[in-house]
């Protein structure tokens, strides 16, 4: 998505464009697969922040309704607490705080405040974070940015606002986890994590109609439109470079030969440890993975909603085991998405297209993932049968196995992270990496692992930034 991205924008911007894809189908790991019948996701789930592919459409003078069009989810998450009796969470917000006041009466003027406070601070990312990266110390000056953080402690690391604020069991598990969707532990300071869970209740929880692998097939017919040329299977070997300039890439042709293309400007969307690493970066510890296992079921459970969340009444062991220990949880929290709840296609009549996710340390050598991913996986299924999820032999038409050396594989992410590097190497402790290569010019990073993060919304923003770098970089060069 954020090559997709910043081959759109830079096109925009007047440039020749060619887009590199390893794969025979452009969008990452948003890009849909299909196996024994059923439209599969095997990446991000949760849409978010819609209106951010809304303003790519809009840049390039289009309506995003004849690309791609998008439904709002009535029930935000179905929460099944061990012991407890299963909670569907309204995706409007007063509703949604309505039932809290039935379960979590103690917590839901928290979630009211916390909420409100939020309010009068998202409209700031739209200023900061959202609208340029910060590549110069001197950036964070930016009155909108100082704002943002003032809005919330930026001292107290975000367990110990969590803590103070919710005394359910069940809040805290909720939002526990959210750190880790940008990289970092509960233990980081600052309000960011607050604002997944802020946006899903302010401002919704999407589905895409044809599931999330119509997005990057609507970014991609939108580029083509545009005069984008695109090369499937055509996996970048290596930069072509002189003294401190990148003049180009070396591609690897179906032949075996290597071919040489040159370029006035390269945008990476491959994790830069990998393609273009900093001194020493090779080594840096990674951030946060996830572990998956993907089910075809010839069967259905009628109670499960689109998005799904198994809590074990122990939760908070697993969380000190991936956020202090570096460990795969003994019993971790398990998001399902069932996808055939909102999206019928994607399963055959009668059948479940069922996706377990579990967030993981990256790939390091303690957990040796490759000798104990059947280990992990027998973890994640007792889990999901707990939570009331089972199927005999017969009924299970495939089991498919995502993890962080499968990521390092398939998707040149350094060391299975979905999110670059662990948080002490981010940029001034606070953002990720830049979006413009520190020591080679011409080159321009997109992507998880640089500004402004991961997730769907963000990495097309990622695009968009690297692209209006190179722009103005250009630009610098004629005048």
């Amino acid at each position: 998505m954020a090559g997709l991205s910043a081959a759109i924008h830079a096109r925009l911007h007047g440039f020749e464009v060619m887009l590199l894809e390893q794969r025979s189908e452009a969008g990452g790991k948003a890009a849909g697969i299909e196996v024994e019948g059923f439209q599969l996701d095997p990446g991000p789930s949760i849409l978010i922040l819609t209106r951010l592919y809304e303003q790519v459409f809009r840049r390039a003078g289009r309506s995003m309704s004849e690309f791609l069009k998008f439904r709002r989810l009535e029930v935000l998450s179905r929460i099944q607490f061990e012991g407890q009796p299963p909670l569907n969470l309204p995706g409007e917000r007063q509703a949604c705080l309505d039932v809290l006041r039935a379960v979590a009466p103690q917590d839901v003027d928290s979630v009211q405040r916390l909420m409100d406070r939020l309010d009068g601070a998202a409209h700031l990312l739209d200023r900061s974070v959202f609208a340029r990266p910060y590549l110069e110390q001197r950036d964070l000056l930016d009155p909108a940015l100082m704002k943002f953080g003032l809005k919330m402690n930026p001292f107290r690391t975000y367990k110990a606002a969590v803590d103070q604020m919710f005394t359910s069991p069940m809040l805290r598990a909720f939002f526990y986890g959210f750190p880790s969707y940008g990289g970092q532990s509960y233990h980081a300071k600052g309000p960011a994590g607050f604002m997944i869970p802020y946006f899903m209740l302010a401002d919704g929880v999407w589905v895409a109609e044809g599931g999330v692998r119509a997005i990057p097939r609507a970014f991609e017919k939108l580029a083509r439109d545009l005069g984008v040329e695109f090369r499937f299977q055509a996996p970048v070997s290596q930069l072509w470079t002189e003294a401190d300039r990148v003049r180009g890439v070396c591609i690897q042709a179906e032949s075996g030969a290597m071919e040489k293309l040159d370029a006035n400007a390269v945008i990476c969307a491959v994790d830069p440890a990998r393609l273009a690493p900093l001194p020493g970066q090779e080594t840096w510890k990674p951030s946060y993975s996830y572990f998956t296992l993907h089910w075809g079921l010839r069967r259905t459970w009628p109670e499960l909603e689109h998005h799904n969340l198994w809590i074990p009444q122990n939760f908070s062991d697993g969380f000190r085991e991936i956020y202090d220990s570096r460990q795969f949880p003994s019993r971790p929290i398990v998001y399902l998405n069932a996808t055939a709840a909102a999206d019928p296609e994607s399963a055959p009549p009668g059948c479940t297209n069922l996706f377990a996710v579990v967030t993981v340390p990256g790939d390091e050598p303690h957990l040796d993932y490759p000798n104990r991913r059947f280990e992990y996986r027998e973890r994640v299924r007792h889990e999901v049968a707990q939570a009331g999820f089972e199927w005999s032999p017969g009924e299970e038409v495939f089991e498919r196995l995502q993890d962080p050396p499968f990521f390092a594989e398939r998707d040149g992410n350094h060391r299975g992270s979905l999110y670059g590097p662990d948080e002490k190497h981010r940029l001034w402790g606070l953002f990720p990496q830049s979006n413009r290569h520190p020591k080679l010019r011409g080159l321009y990073l997109a992507g998880g692992a640089v500004q402004p993060g991961a997730g769907l919304p963000m990495v097309t923003l990622s695009g968009q930034f690297a692209a209006d770098l190179a722009a103005r970089d250009a630009q610098r060069s004629q005048s």
